[in-house]
């Protein structure tokens, strides 16, 4: 991956400011060295670590999984189908794929419930009711939901029905299928009328027999406070899931924060927002059921976008002054924290983080520098 940029007034200031320094400079170069590593992002090759490789690379959004983009960095660019709710492409709903039927359609607008759906099973004792033959081909299925909703099942892409979970949680229903192979699909809204991505999953049914289904665990719901902020800036991120559950919230995919739901499966926690970068950020969440052994843990909620910056716009590390833009104001808080050393936390522009303010900030700088 090669990127060409103008700098020729840029590293006129730079050779006149380094050229300050040139003792330090010397002396660096007799107790350092400089690895060079040649990308090969661009070779429309897809090595390991790389999402995508495109000839001609594009960070445009996508409507469909088919047709979505391979940017400069050999990463996905945003898609409808990718299970992050998209809010500036205008998603309403991204459920991971582009299929319509299952509440979220393919172009990722919320579809209206279906009329005429199915029945809502009773409670327990759903597999093999009294008005079920031996010789029926039935699905019993048990999951864990949110406490007293309503959770709508689908049965390879058709609601087949809905059920009410109890004060626990817990939900069992039952339906006659076809044998072979079947898709179960089930998704909810909580407390606070939040739609959860619909959880899926694929099996085989038996024919003749009851095939039960136990396990299924609805992924929580997310939603947060304020979607764009400054680090530093309070922020709230609450959903509901099971009671009692260990939440786990995560920031790109890394492990951010933990609470436990309450009685009632709702779950609130505050983000410490100042440990964000200036950039884009993708916060989902999912929970822990049990001990042990005998401990499952859910897939993922919706993912949802944190833009910590200017105006919802990502921005650079490099944008010092957080004005959406990379330039000579930027150098010159660079220079002004020229060689200083953090003591219980970073210089201001210490954009690589690694605790002082050097060449490599510089050289970052300049590869992001965008002027104006």
């Amino acid at each position: 991956m090669y990127r060409l940029r103008s700098f020729s007034a840029l590293y006129l200031i730079a050779a006149l400011f380094l050229s300050s320094f040139s003792p330090l400079i010397v002396q660096a170069q007799s107790i350092a060295t400089t690895t060079l590593r040649v990308s090969i992002c661009g070779d429309q090759i897809v090595n390991p670590g790389e999402e995508c490789d495109a000839l001609v690379p594009s960070d445009d959004y996508s409507t469909t999984i088919a047709g979505r983009n391979c940017t400069d960095e050999c990463e996905f660019a945003p898609y409808c189908g990718d299970a992050v709710l998209q809010t500036l492409f205008g998603e309403e709903c991204d459920d991971g794929n582009n299929d319509d039927g299952d509440f979220c359609a393919s172009d990722c607008t919320v579809e209206p419930a279906a009329t005429g759906g199915g029945n809502s099973s009773g409670g327990g004792g759903s597999s093999g009711g009294s008005s079920s033959n031996s010789g029926d081909t039935e699905l019993s299925i048990e999951g864990d939901a949110y406490p007293n909703r309503t959770v709508n099942i689908l049965l390879d892409g058709d609601s087949v029905g809905t059920v009410r979970a109890n004060s626990s949680g817990e939900f069992s229903f039952s339906t006659l299928a076809d044998p072979g192979a079947a898709t179960l699909g089930f998704w909810a809204t909580d407390n606070f009328g939040v739609r959860s991505i619909t959880f899926t999953t694929t099996f085989d049914v038996t024919q003749g027999a009851i095939t039960n289904v136990n396990g299924v665990l609805l992924p929580p719901t997310i939603s947060v406070s304020d979607q764009t902020f400054d680090p530093g800036d309070p922020v709230t991120v609450t959903g509901q899931a099971p009671p009692n559950v260990l939440v786990e919230i995560f920031i790109d995919n890394a492990l951010f924060q933990t609470v436990t739901a309450a009685a009632d499966g709702v779950w609130t926690a505050n983000l410490n927002t100042s440990q964000l970068s200036l950039a884009e950020h993708i916060i989902k969440a999912r929970y822990k059921k049990g001990t042990g052994t005998l401990r499952n843990e859910s897939t993922f909620s919706t993912g949802l976008q944190l833009f910590v910056g200017v105006d919802g716009q990502p921005v650079s590390n490099s944008d010092l002054n957080r004005d959406g833009e990379v330039d000579l104001i930027d150098f010159s808080i660079l220079i002004f924290w020229w060689q200083t050393t953090g003591g219980d936390s970073d210089p201001p522009a210490d954009i690589n983080g690694n605790g002082n303010v050097s060449l490599e900030d510089f050289s970052i700088l300049l590869f992001n520098w965008t002027g104006g």
